[in-house]
């Protein structure tokens, strides 16, 4: 499958007799992003105006405005950098919608899919730890992969080319060419095709609460059965 195609997977060119490791991301992949979109959208906000005596409305357009700055760095997705530039209990925020965490439809069934075949699965997440503890709490997402790898431990986010390189060298990416990746941030999926990723996939559908996404970059998909069945 050429990873530059875009517009829906056609699926007869899913050569799972090639695929040895599925690389999966973890939220709006494995787990629905309507969570992390209820906290970061409306939770951190409101605690952030409470916190600093704001409009909602500011609070929200100075989050925002900073997310920008700092969208794809390893700032972004760190819960130590955000509790120090907000001053809000950040993980007290993420267990205020814990009852939003849920896996996306049939993401269970494939993994189980893919232990049942012998195909090596991991996480590979740019959620911090105190993140994923808290879904894998309510979910018992990561019992169900081989092994969970995040950027920080790499100190890297997966669109820098430093996170595959690292990934690669802690011996969880041995070939990169029989490797499938799927992620729902098309800046990620563009860094793991320019390493050489042999399979790429791209999530259409990573909110269920949102419509589904078209014109991706990348082949996509929505339901996981579609993969494998």
């Amino acid at each position: 499958m050429n990873h530059t195609e875009s517009g829906s997977l056609n699926l007869t060119r899913l050569d799972w007799g090639n695929i040895q490791t599925v690389l999966l991301d973890m939220d709006g992949t494995l787990l629905d992003l309507n969570y992390d979109n209820k906290v970061w959208n409306e939770l951190v906000p409101t605690a952030f105006a409470q916190r600093h005596g704001l409009a909602i409305d500011d609070a929200r357009t100075d989050l925002l405005s900073h997310m920008r700055e700092i969208r794809g760095t390893i700032d972004f997705y760190s819960f130590d950098y955000w509790i120090a530039h907000t001053g809000i209990d950040l993980q007290g925020v993420h267990r205020q919608a814990t009852d939003l965490i849920a896996f996306r439809r049939d993401a269970r069934e494939f993994l189980t899919w893919l232990q049942e075949h012998g195909h090596r699965s991991i996480i590979a997440t740019n959620a911090h730890w105190d993140s994923i503890k808290i879904k894998d709490e309510f979910s018992g997402v990561c019992s169900m992969v081989d092994s969970v790898v995040s950027s920080h431990d790499y100190g890297h986010p997966k669109e820098d080319p430093g996170f595959w390189e690292a990934i690669s060298d802690d011996g969880h990416l041995t070939d990169r060419s029989s490797t499938l990746f799927i992620d729902d941030n098309e800046d990620v999926l563009s860094a793991a095709a320019e390493a050489g990723i042999g399979y790429i996939l791209c999530v259409s559908t990573p909110d269920s609460n949102r419509a589904e996404r078209s014109g991706l970059k990348f082949p996509s998909f929505s339901d996981f059965q579609s993969l494998y069945r």
